[in-house]
């Protein structure tokens, strides 16, 4: 039965005054309260539609909530064919904590010293998307252990202040900071202008040489400028993809000039937090895919002409990463290789943007006049 208005009352009664019938307060829903809940909840909605659609072009998947799956599913992952017999259940991997009980055997690591006199001819920078150098003291990392070991290692090397995927590897190759290579933004939209050169594959392909990126985000096509790279094997994939793309450019000749991206810390910080037993089993992951890389190097004589630099793009905290922060802003530098210095821990104040200028100085190419990057020369005896 519906509530009787007010002016349904019987008023003829005799009413104290000082007890008149009084509406009750969910009862009165005055105009103006109302548009301004309908717009609040267009407005949440709008959002909630912009977030996903946020997420879904930069990590590839809607958010958990959105499309009812999580970003990052470590069913996703195809393991190294050598290790598929210890790989019994993903499951365990996305249990809450106690920390999960799946571990990775580690990858037989080739001999990584080399001759003095030994001529740098190739190099080949690798980028772990999202690592933190906290993480991989953290995690079981035997291959990048024994790297840091055999070469000369800073765990407090600086991204720039724009602590994004695209920002900062634009930083990286180009030598300069955001505001002169142009990338200001993390997540590219139609019309958005590409970077300003040069870039270490500019240079060196003027040079001569040849050049070839491998890597797991699609955005990522934007570091490569025209008449640039060679070889450009780039999609939105993930790590053990990235690992068989990299097998096949080095089997068909490793380029002079080799860019190799493993996109998937990130993701599983995105999806299951920086620091988190999750993240550490991602690095796990990577660490094995890169001792093959690594074995692939020495099976096609590569390695000891090789100069190896691992590093990241930035770090994370929470779920996110972006700030002009120590934690989001610190980076992991190593670099291995002939005349490289061995079980060094670096003085030197290193930013991203000194990759560009140290890869160029390896190869014995000039850096371009008004680089912010300067060669990090204390990596070598």
């Amino acid at each position: 039965m519906s509530t009787p208005s007010i002016s349904e009352v019987n008023v003829s009664l005799p009413v104290d005054p000082a007890r008149q019938l009084k509406p009750k307060a969910w009862f009165i829903f005055p105009k103006k309260a109302f548009l301004a809940a309908l717009a609040i909840f267009v407005l949440v909605c709008a959002n909630l539609i912009s977030l996903s659609t946020f997420w879904t072009d930069t990590y590839g998947k809607a958010p958990e909530g959105a499309s009812g799956s999580p970003i990052f599913s470590w069913d996703d992952f195809t393991p190294p064919v050598a290790q598929r017999d210890s790989f019994q259940d993903v499951s365990q991997v996305l249990s809450p904590p106690p920390a999960p009980t799946l571990a990775f055997p580690a990858v037989l690591t080739p001999t990584l010293t080399a001759p003095a006199e030994t001529k740098i001819q190739h190099v080949v920078i690798i980028s772990i998307d999202g690592l933190r150098p906290d993480a991989l003291l953290a995690a079981d990392a035997p291959t990048l252990d024994s790297l840091i070991i055999a070469g000369a290692y800073s765990p407090n090397a600086q991204t720039v202040k724009i602590s994004e995927t695209l920002p900062s590897h634009a930083s990286m190759v180009s030598g300069v900071i955001p505001e002169r290579h142009g990338i200001l933004w993390g997540v590219p939209y139609i019309g958005w202008p590409g970077m300003n050169g040069p870039t270490m594959f500019s240079v060196a392909h003027e040079a001569g040489l040849s050049t070839a990126m491998v890597f797991g985000k699609d955005k990522l096509h934007y570091l490569a400028l025209p008449n640039s790279v060679d070889q450009c094997l780039g999609s939105d994939t993930h790590d053990p993809e990235i690992r068989d793309n990299a097998i096949k450019v080095i089997q068909a000749g490793l380029p002079h000039l080799m860019f190799v991206h493993f996109p998937d810390v990130d993701r599983v910080g995105h999806g299951y937090g920086w620091m988190s037993p999750n993240q550490f089993l991602a690095i796990t992951f990577v660490d094995n895919l890169i001792g093959e890389l690594l074995l692939e190097l020495e099976k096609g004589g590569y390695l000891n002409s090789t100069l190896l630099i691992v590093t990241s793009d930035h770090g994370g905290h929470g779920f996110r990463h972006g700030d002009d922060s120590p934690i989001d802003r610190t980076i992991p530098w190593l670099a291995v290789g002939p005349g490289v210095k061995q079980g060094v821990t670096l003085s030197s104040s290193i930013n991203t943007y000194d990759t560009a200028a140290t890869v160029l100085y390896a190869l014995e190419l000039p850096v371009p006049e008004g680089w912010d990057g300067k060669p990090v020369t204390e990596i070598f005896q």
